[in-house]
């Protein structure tokens, strides 16, 4: 399996397991899995997104 399909399916993993589908609708439709994620770990004013990890 080549990296670049592991990082996106480590990130779909990631956002399924910490944000319900209705967050992510939008961002899906534009950025790519692991775009969303960094963006959700960023915006995430409380840091609780910053502890978790995408593996």
């Amino acid at each position: 399996m080549p990296a670049h399909a592991l990082s996106k399916r480590a990130a779909r993993a990631a956002l399924t397991a910490h944000f319900a589908p209705g967050q992510l609708t939008v961002g899906l439709g534009q950025y790519t899995p692991a775009e969303v994620w960094a963006r959700r770990v960023r915006l995430d004013v409380s840091g609780r997104a910053a502890r978790l990890r995408e593996e």
